[in-house]
């Protein structure tokens, strides 16, 4: 019976998802501690990948980009809603 090993491009996405998931990981703790935190990490995100293009580090941006595009998702990411903020005030 022959071994399926996973090929490098099976490798590479599986190496990528993990890293996405711990970047993924330490966002939703940070916005445990400031819920508007995923905002200006999403920023950061789209500089750093916007350098990657740039410097044709193609996996790299990849990964940037999937990242700052979780950052938005609200399931993952809750904002909580305008009255919550005034009653924290």
């Amino acid at each position: 019976m022959a071994e399926n090993f996973p090929t490098r491009a099976e490798m590479r996405e599986e190496i990528a998802e993990a890293v996405c998931e711990i970047a993924i990981c330490l966002a939703q703790s940070i916005h445990r501690l400031d819920p508007q935190a995923h905002r200006q990490m999403n920023f950061e995100a789209g500089k750093a990948y916007n350098r990657l293009i740039g410097e044709r580090r193609e996996l790299a941006a990849d990964i940037l980009y999937r990242f700052g595009r979780s950052l938005m998702d609200r399931k993952l990411f809750p904002e909580p809603e305008p009255d919550d903020l005034q009653e924290e005030a």
